[in-house]
């Protein structure tokens, strides 16, 4: 009955032991427990003379009682001194009768209950052995109970401790799978850790690899959130330091210990008494750490908060570097959609001036109204330069405006005045603010107009101001350097539409002159035609070099592009003597015609006399061709910038080219230019568009088999599930995972598929390929002659399995 009612294992030994006593009549006895895995005896309960001892575990007698039952399992009656083996416990006497039952359960000897009398001999017969032995046989269930029980309290609660843990993780892991803003992140992580911790210093730290810098994200100390600069490089000696040499969390809970193990105050902040940091760890990088500090007493932080903070820490690593890499995709992703936006802005007004060659206002009104959109305008003017006045062209928003052909004076007291004056853009973020000595015309202006934040853009024209784009706001919000820079191009669009219809003019004049222009005009449109066609630049280049040719009768054409970056000029499209060439890259040198064309932006004629005018700018002949007799170099120019140039040559005439030759040449240099830019663009535009959308497939197959392992606990399953992901992914039917248990030199295949067929084999031997991945630790990739690199490094074919062209091995690593 006392049995059933207790649970609590040193409860039912005192229990058995005091009624053992009371039945028995006797002050003389004990009950031992023995540790089979710590190879000890506890003694539980043990009375002598009436007193009870505490007797330290020690491990069992040789040739004593235990050692004695736990060979035979049997009950031992020593009825005499004589009879006894292995000597008494340490601190006890020498008693003259003995009897010990072995407690057993589950088939195992657990302990013992030993009574004793130090009076007579011969003391216990058949009679007390049976009651003992019963008993024993009693408490032996009773004990293994209570200490399962116990066990299972102690799991249990630490199960709960657990759960507490992961109920903290959950609700922070949904605010993470609810956010994909990284500061976002940061930020609800530390809030979260303040309100479970208790705590007004916790922080939240981001380490740069690349730049080998700290970034203080999260920051609090005494309750408030402080700015801490940016750390490059780490504090020697500090955290990073300690977290890059063994990832391993830093808990100072002494000044002493925080000396020893490197901490350091940033500056501006308070020493703490307590400290706890653990690494922050993703993609097997330290990536940050998370951090608490106690200003008040040491030894404030313990194991639980160690667990914690750690278990936080690795949940925290990959969704702050998921989150990373979704900014990084996003923000790349709006730098193309901005790029693509601004491309076909400037393809609309470039559509327009094509349509309205005659007409200069459609496509300033054009350019007028892209700007309004892409800059977040409320008010865009275009001003032309008419004598000393600035005359409105062309208006679009609501603010109020000059009537069309008003004027303005143009003077340095105002800003579109100043900034034609100056041919420089001038950014005005508060027209209240204005200087009334600097710009009294441009106070009075904004007192009729009430608008706020302005910035005047000159039209440049061969370096000259001849209007200008002024772009208003209504409220103080300053422009950014994006939208300043898409300005340039709207006036370099603007003062290309007023020069194309200015020459288009003139172009007509001639034409009603001589039909010679009106041919040069239909060479000019066929070209553009040709350019309009295309957006592969080497499209472009075929293109106007077999038009040039096809106009001035098969003549050498040369298209030479040069790259700032590399200081290098190509040479995508040459004509030698009839021949196409193929000519290498070459460095820019700082003399020659091709030099000086670029450094100057200018055309060069040689009609006559080349080889003095090859020594007078210092000139080499290209490796592999010749000298010409006249030659025509016309610069490809976009901005203020040669980007190449177009070269027609005579290998056989001086005098070969006239000014209409060379005219018709600049033109379609400069139809050129403008398609070649748009190329560019666009191809730029396409690569970090495909970038992106790699980047996206990348990120959506990681998710994926992250997703799919998150949902599985069986290891074969995961196999399953990460073999089966690489097949689809990489459309590939011979996949293998291999284990390696290199102290038993064997490799396991727990994952095996060759076209498109699942089988097992049995493990190999750990050589060969196995082995050659397992030693570099690098990825192996072998695309041809994999039987040889199979015989040089020792490997066999598997069995059951057929020679492969290619191979290619990624060690998983841990």
């Amino acid at each position: 009955q006392g049995l059933a009612a207790e649970l609590d294992f040193q409860a039912i030994v005192d229990l058995v032991g005091d009624k053992l006593s009371e039945v028995m009549g006797t002050g003389d006895l004990g009950i031992s427990w023995y540790d089979e895995k710590a190879n000890l005896v506890h003694y539980l309960y043990v009375y002598e003379h009436g007193e009870r001892l505490t007797i330290s575990p020690i491990p069992p007698t040789p040739g004593g009682q235990l050692e004695t039952i736990l060979k035979n399992r049997k009950p031992i009656v020593w009825n005499t001194p004589a009879e006894y083996i292995g000597g008494n416990v340490p601190g006890t006497d020498q008693s003259k009768s003995l009897a010990t039952i072995p407690i057993i359960s589950s088939d195992r000897v657990l302990g013992s209950i030993s009574i004793e009398n130090f009076e007579r001999e011969n003391a216990y017969g058949e009679s007390e052995l049976r009651l003992l032995t019963t008993i024993a046989a009693s408490l032996g269930t009773a004990l293994e109970n209570a200490r399962l029980f116990d066990e299972t309290q102690r799991l249990f609660k630490a199960e709960q401790e657990r759960v507490a843990e992961l109920q903290i993780i959950n609700s922070m892991q949904q605010g993470l799978a609810a956010e994909l803003d990284f500061q976002a992140i940061v930020d609800l992580v530390g809030d979260k850790l303040k309100e479970v911790f208790k705590t007004n210093d916790l922080s939240i730290r981001w380490y740069d690899e690349k730049a080998n810098a700290v970034h203080f994200l999260y920051e609090f100390e005494h309750g408030e959130r402080i700015t801490v600069p940016v750390q490059q490089p780490p504090s020697p000696g500090g955290s990073f330091d300690q977290f890059l040499k063994d990832r391993k969390p830093i808990l100072g809970n002494t000044a002493e210990i925080m000396a020893r193990t490197g901490g350091t105050t940033i500056p501006g902040t308070d020493t703490s008494k307590s400290l706890i940091s653990v690494p922050i760890i993703g993609s097997d990088h330290v990536i940050g750490s998370l951090q608490m500090e106690n200003y008040e007493r040491e030894n404030a932080f313990g194991e639980s908060e160690l667990r914690l903070l750690t278990t936080i820490a690795a949940s925290l690593g990959t969704a702050l570097e998921n989150a990373r890499l979704f900014d990084e995709v996003q923000k790349k992703n709006t730098e193309i959609s901005e790029a693509l936006e601004q491309q076909t802005a400037t393809g609309n007004v470039l559509r327009v001036i094509a349509s309205s060659p005659t007409d200069i206002r459609p496509v300033l009104d054009a350019v007028a109204e892209n700007a309004a959109r892409l800059c977040e305008a409320d008010d865009v003017q275009i001003y032309q330069v008419d004598g000393d006045k600035l005359r409105q062209v062309t208006h679009f928003g609501p603010l109020p405006a000059l009537q069309d052909g008003e004027s303005l004076p143009l003077v340095p007291g105002l800003v579109t005045g100043r900034a034609v004056l100056e041919r420089r853009t001038i950014h005005i973020e508060d027209t209240l603010n204005l200087s009334a000595s600097e710009y009294p015309e441009s106070i009075k202006l904004q007192k009729r107009l009430s608008h706020r934040t302005t910035i005047a853009t000159p039209l440049l024209k061969e370096g000259n101001a001849i209007g200008a784009i002024v772009v208003r706001r209504n409220i103080v919000r300053p422009f950014t350097e994006k939208q300043i820079a898409l300005l340039s191009t709207f006036a370099d669009q603007s003062a290309i539409a007023i020069e194309n219809v200015r020459l288009f003019n003139e172009t007509t004049r001639l034409l009603k002159i001589t039909e010679e222009r009106n041919a040069e005009l239909a060479i000019i449109n066929s070209v553009q035609a040709a350019l309009a066609a295309e957006l592969n630049i080497q499209g472009i280049y075929d293109a106007v070099g077999d038009k040039i040719r096809e106009i001035f009768n098969n003549k050498d054409v040369g298209i030479r592009i040069y790259d700032t970056k590399t200081n290098l000029v190509h040479y995508p499209y040459f004509y030698e003597n009839g021949t196409r060439l193929e000519i290498e890259s070459n460095p820019l040198g700082d003399k020659g015609i091709e030099a000086h064309v670029f450094r100057t932006r200018e055309t060069i004629v040689i009609n006559e006399n080349l080889k003095e005018s090859v020594k007078k700018f210092e000139s080499q002949i290209i490796p592999g061709t010749e000298i010409e007799k006249s030659v025509v170099y016309v610069p490809l120019v976009v901005g203020d910038q040669a980007r190449g140039l177009i070269s027609l040559n005579d290998m056989e005439n001086e005098h070969a080219f006239s000014e209409s030759d060379v005219r018709l040449l600049q033109t379609l240099a400069n139809s050129m230019s403008i398609a070649l830019e748009n190329a560019r663009l666009f191809d730029e535009t396409q690569r970090l568009l495909k970038v992106t959308e790699e980047r996206n497939a990348e990120l959506a197959i990681i998710n994926s088999v992250q997703a799919g392992l998150v949902s599985k606990l069986d290891m074969q399953a995961i196999y399953e599930l990460v073999g089966e992901k690489l097949s689809d992914v990489l459309h590939s039917h011979d996949i293998d995972i291999r284990l390696f248990d290199v102290p038993n030199d064997k490799v396991y295949y727990p994952y095996l598929m060759e076209k498109g067929v699942r089988f097992e084999i049995e493990p190999s031997t750990f050589s060969g390929m196995s082995r050659y991945v397992y030693e570099t630790k690098q990825m192996l990739v072998v695309n041809e002659d994999l039987p040889g690199f199979m015989k040089k490094v020792g490997s066999n074919i598997l069995p059951g399995t057929q020679m492969e062209k290619s191979f290619v091995g990624l060690p998983i690593t841990s």
